[in-house]
């Protein structure tokens, strides 16, 4: 059993994401994770779901705008530099896709009885998104 949890780097996708990221400091790969769920047009599987989540996370941090605890992702941030024009509204978007549209995170978080804090967090993480 891998971890699980509402927070945005509280799962085993979101922390192979940002080991990875960590390898490979690029915007361009957090850019490829919203574009991976945007693109699915009836399903979004539970792996890109939580990506898109923790990258939508990410980029909150990378502007400042959130106080989510990511302490171990400053310096990989750092490398990165500041978010591109435009990712916002893509991690908008991709946040949006995860919860209003027909994705296994959503379905997870459905069944397990914890939707609403779950939704509250990634609540959280769009309004973070707007500076």
């Amino acid at each position: 059993m891998g971890a699980w949890s509402s927070g945005p780097f509280d799962n085993d996708d979101a922390v192979d994401f940002l080991m990875a990221l960590e390898n490979v400091p690029s915007w361009e790969t957090v850019r490829a994770i919203f574009d991976a769920v945007l693109s699915h047009g009836d399903y979004v599987e539970l792996p890109d779901g939580a990506r898109a989540y923790a990258a939508a996370a990410l980029v909150t941090v990378a502007t400042g705008n959130s106080d989510i605890s990511a302490q171990d992702i400053y310096m990989t941030l750092d490398a990165m530099g500041p978010p591109p024009e435009g990712l916002v509204t893509v991690a908008k978007r991709a946040l949006r896709q995860i919860t209003r549209g027909d994705s296994e995170i959503r379905e997870l978080f459905l069944d397990s009885g914890s939707y609403n804090n779950w939704l509250d967090t990634v609540a959280a993480v769009d309004a973070a998104l707007n500076p």
